[in-house]
């Protein structure tokens, strides 16, 4: 053998050698996002499910089902606004005085319900997976998840499949899928192209999910800007990941900046509460007190509520709480 082949023999070796490192080191990646195998025992609707063994609540990751009527009336009340869904769609959102699009019961949520219990009807059972290790449950305990199932020999992410046939947007409200988001944009596109559920203009669905969507991407881009420029900045505190409670603990007496967005505005008497809530125990409350109320006033408070927002002030922890105090518009940003 010449010593030219010896050589590419030897670099061949060991790019197989690394190949199968890589790939038994995909593998063993692969396994921290696995939370469990379980059976489903219930199809509640198109984005809620009960397992066999699972003790903890769930929320599927990166689709947004529409809602449905429950209970033994359940097909009477939708019928009741089929007819004249848009008008009816139109007069809820003018009650909720709402600025943004909302969600309420829909023709098109219960077709949602019937399709996900066909899909699941012959599978025995699904892998619970996360999407990444930094937001394994949301504020409610719920565990946020992907289910993978098994369909036809092929190992299937219903989420995917519910975008692709049409049942969901891509909801990226909270951030880009960090593992499936090609599958998901692919998925989408595929189902706008064929005119499929949401996007056929004969579906009795959410008239706005153009809207929706616009909203929901500025939101994204806004996490994707600050994991690109913060990520590893000790003094920036993530509000959504699930590390939060612990950093603002280890940051109680110091002056820090918190990424984040309001779900609570209270304002029927001082100190003025903007309330980013981490858990149902836990917040981080923003406080405005009498003297500094013309700071409020120039806040773009719902802004605020909308999207994410900066806010740069000293970390107290009072009554079981976190606490910020605002005295200078300064000390609230946005990108």
């Amino acid at each position: 053998m010449s010593m030219k082949i010896k050589v590419i023999s030897y670099y061949l070796a060991i790019l197989i050698f690394l190949s199968s490192q890589f790939s038994f080191a995909q593998k063993q990646t692969d396994s921290i996002y696995i939370i469990t195998e379980d059976e489903i025992t219930k199809v509640t609707d198109g984005d809620t499910f009960r397992f066999k063994t699972l003790t903890k609540s769930t929320r599927l990751l990166f689709i947004d089902t529409e809602e449905t009527f429950k209970g033994k009336d359940s097909e009477e009340k939708i019928q009741q606004i089929t007819d004249r869904w848009l008008e009816y769609y139109y007069e809820q959102k003018q009650e909720k005085k709402s600025e943004y699009p909302i969600k309420l019961e829909s023709p098109f949520g219960m077709q949602t319900t019937e399709w996900a219990k066909e899909f699941f009807k012959d599978v025995s059972s699904v892998r619970i997976e996360k999407d990444d290790t930094l937001r394994g449950e949301d504020m409610f305990g719920r565990y946020l998840v992907h289910l993978i199932a098994e369909k036809n020999g092929k190992y299937v992410n219903y989420a995917v499949e519910c975008v692709r046939q049409g049942y969901s947007p891509y909801f990226n409200k909270y951030g880009n899928s960090g593992r499936f988001h090609k599958e998901f944009v692919e998925a989408q596109e595929y189902a706008k192209a064929n005119r499929l559920g949401i996007w056929n203009p004969s579906s009795k669905c959410y008239p706005d999910y153009d809207e929706r969507i616009k909203w929901w991407d500025e939101r994204a881009e806004e996490l994707n800007y600050f994991y690109a420029n913060y990520a590893n900045d000790l003094n920036v505190i993530n509000l959504l990941n699930g590390d939060a409670q612990q950093r603002l603990k280890n940051a109680v007496g110091n002056v820090v900046t918190v990424f984040g967005n309001i779900g609570e505005v209270n304002t029927d008497r001082y100190p003025y509460l903007l309330r980013n809530s981490i858990s149902k125990e836990v917040s981080l409350d923003i406080l405005i007190d009498e003297k500094d109320a013309d700071v409020f006033n120039t806040l773009d408070v719902k802004r605020m509520e909308s999207n994410y927002f900066y806010c740069t002030g000293r970390i107290e922890e009072r009554d079981g709480r976190y606490k910020m105090n605002i005295t200078n518009k300064e000390q609230v940003r946005f990108r």
